[in-house]
């Protein structure tokens, strides 16, 4: 089982070749609408890329009593996600990105959190959430809903063989007692060196700061093999930093040395909004199918590359049959 707590937005884009000042009015150039939210996209990444339906993936999360929650939910039980968690809102707009981006690449992005940010499970949802849970089962967070330390502390607590797979974005600040209660870390570089200033002294991260200006690959190596010794040690206690295009850096507590696994080049780069979700759900939905750490990045990669030659963060994620059938 994998149980995805986060959020489901709906985002409406417009692509301009300027913004107009108050009070102008201008003709932008073309409107298009997508799925989105850390979440929705997270879901239908570990369901899209689980090799059969052994792999159950279920959604905890809020929509408003709108039009787009409907749309927002029906996505997630057209991919065959349990959506018994997924509570429609009365009183509330489902959460809403409206993005202006302009010819020059810059973008503008008001973000309502709607029944998103009401998404504060009680003790008692919690238990009912989790009550079917099996040790070895995933619970996949991130920081676009208000509880996540809790959902992180509850699980811990409660279901301690569960592991819990984090990607701290939005970036908060997160404590070593927090870090300790993590399974699956994956950072990108930003979220790498945030997360070590959290935790790591002034000349330890001055330390990996200047290896990684000297070699990139060594320094991170070195920032995941200390960051993975502050995790939970007794679940797959794993971390990732991905680098980009470059590719990315994997440890384990198993592990004798990090890995590092190249990207998959591509000429058709499209849009890289669902990437970093798709390689989440990817790396997931493969070690919840029981890959070792270097086969669950080595898909995830190939996932995420294929994300990246389609518009749209949730509507570019593939199946785990597209990707096993590309030609990479």
């Amino acid at each position: 089982m994998i149980t995805v707590v986060g959020s489901l937005n709906y985002d409406l884009v417009t692509y301009t070749d300027k913004v107009p000042d108050a009070g102008e009015t201008f003709q932008a150039n073309t409107f298009e609408n997508h799925l989105g939210g850390k979440g929705l996209n997270e879901s239908l990444a570990c369901a899209r890329l689980s090799k059969d339906s052994a792999t159950k993936v279920r959604t905890v999360g809020n929509v408003g009593a709108d039009t787009f929650g409907k749309e927002l939910k029906q996505a997630l039980v057209d991919a065959g996600i349990d959506t018994q968690y997924v509570a429609t809102l009365e009183g509330y707009s489902s959460g809403v990105a409206v993005i202006l981006v302009e010819t020059s690449g810059e973008n503008r992005i008001l973000y309502t959190p709607g029944a998103n940010g009401q998404l504060k499970p009680t003790n008692e949802q919690y238990e009912t959430y989790f009550a079917d849970s099996s040790d070895g089962d995933f619970v996949v967070v991130q920081n676009e809903y208000p509880d996540t330390v809790k959902t992180i502390e509850w699980v811990k607590k409660h279901r301690p063989g569960v592991n819990i797979a984090l990607n701290p974005s939005p970036f908060k600040p997160i404590s070593p007692e927090t870090l300790a209660k993590i399974d699956l870390l994956i950072v990108n570089e930003g979220e790498a060196l945030e997360v070590g200033s959290q935790v790591f002294s002034g000349s330890d991260l001055d330390a990996f700061k200047a290896t990684i200006a000297s070699d990139e690959t060594k320094g991170f190596g070195h920032l995941a093999e200390k960051l993975q010794t502050l995790l939970d040690q007794n679940n797959v206690s794993s971390v990732i930093i991905t680098m980009g295009s470059k590719g990315s850096i994997s440890t384990s507590k198993d592990a004798a040395e990090p890995v590092f696994t190249p990207s998959k080049k591509v000429t058709n780069v499209v849009d890289t909004t669902g990437a970093g979700d798709t390689f989440f759900g990817g790396v997931v939905s493969r070690l919840s199918g029981g890959a070792t750490l270097s086969q669950a990045v080595e898909f995830a990669t190939r996932a995420s590359a294929l994300a990246i030659q389609k518009k749209g963060a949730a509507e570019g994620i593939p199946t785990y049959k597209m990707v096993e059938e590309a030609t990479f």
